[in-house]
C-alpha cells in the first residue's frame, strides 16, 4: 500500500479515477453484435482523433468523463468537445452513481448511460475478449476502456508503447481507437501532451488481454432493436 501511495505521488499530475462497473445481469455482450462468420480483409484501422490538442483532465479523477469526450471527438462521428465537456460528463456520471459532486471516480456503465441519455449512442455492450475488441476496432469504431493502471504505464518506451508492469497505481479510463497490423492497440488518453505523442500511445494486444483478465472492461456503442430492448 505504501508503494502504491508513493507511485501516485510521483505521478500526481496524471489524474485517474476509473471504478469497476457493478455487475448487472442485463448487460449485453459485444459478441452478440458480431457476425458469426467474418472475413478478415482489413488488417489495421485508425479512428482518427480530430482535435489539434489532446484533452487534459489534469490531476482530477475525471477520466471516465474524459473518455466519453474522446469517444465523441474520434471518428466515425465527430463532435467537438473540450476539457470543460470532460469535467461536465464526469459529474453527469456521478448523478448516475447516486453520489453527485463526489470526487472519487466513476465507472464505464454510468458513462454509457449518460451517453444514452444525451442521445449520443443507442445502446452499449461489454467486450468479453480481445478478439471482440479487434473486430470492433477494425470494422465498427472506437471503444471506451477501463483497467488498472500500473507504474510503468505512465512512461511509454522509446517506441511509444506502454507495458503494464510495476506497481498498480489505480484505475484509469481511456479510449481505444486503433488496431495496427502488428497487433498493437492505440490508446487516446486525457493527459494532454504530458503522455505519449500528442496524448496517444500503444499497447500490445496480449498485454491488453491480460488487463481485461484482471478486471478490465471495454465497451462499444451498439445498435439495439426496438423490440425487446432491455434498457
Amino acid at each position: 500500500m505504501k508503494e502504491s501511495i508513493k507511485v501516485k505521488a510521483q505521478y500526481k499530475q496524471f489524474g485517474m479515477g476509473r471504478l469497476p462497473s457493478p455487475f448487472d445481469a442485463r448487460d449485453y455482450t459485444l459478441g452478440d453484435f458480431i457476425p458469426k462468420l467474418t472475413m478478415r480483409i482489413v488488417t489495421n484501422k485508425l479512428w482518427e482523433f480530430l482535435e489539434p490538442e489532446p484533452l487534459n483532465q489534469e490531476s482530477t479523477p475525471h477520466c471516465v468523463g474524459f473518455s466519453m469526450a474522446n469517444f465523441m471527438i474520434n471518428l466515425p462521428t465527430y463532435n467537438k468537445k473540450t476539457n470543460e465537456d470532460g469535467h461536465r460528463f464526469y459529474y453527469l456520471c456521478k448523478v448516475q452513481d447516486g453520489d453527485p459532486e463526489a470526487e472519487d471516480g466513476s465507472n464505464l456503465r454510468s458513462a454509457c448511460k449518460v451517453l444514452k441519455n444525451l442521445k449520443r449512442i443507442n445502446g452499449y455492450a461489454f467486450a468479453s475478449n480481445i478478439a471482440q475488441i479487434k473486430y470492433w476496432l477494425l470494422n465498427k469504431g472506437p471503444l471506451i476502456a477501463g483497467t488498472v493502471w500500473t507504474e510503468d504505464m505512465f512512461k511509454p518506451d522509446y517506441n511509444n508503447i506502454i507495458h503494464p508492469t510495476g506497481i498498480v497505481a489505480g484505475g484509469h479510463a481511456y479510449l481505444l481507437n486503433e488496431w495496427t497490423k502488428d497487433g498493437y492497440i492505440g490508446i487516446q488518453n486525457s493527459w494532454g501532451n504530458l503522455w505519449g505523442k500528442s496524448g496517444k500511445a500503444y499497447i500490445k494486444d496480449t498485454d491488453f488481454a491480460e488487463l481485461l483478465r484482471q478486471g478490465g472492461e471495454a465497451l462499444a456503442s451498439v445498435e439495439l432493436p426496438i423490440a425487446g430492448c432491455r434498457r
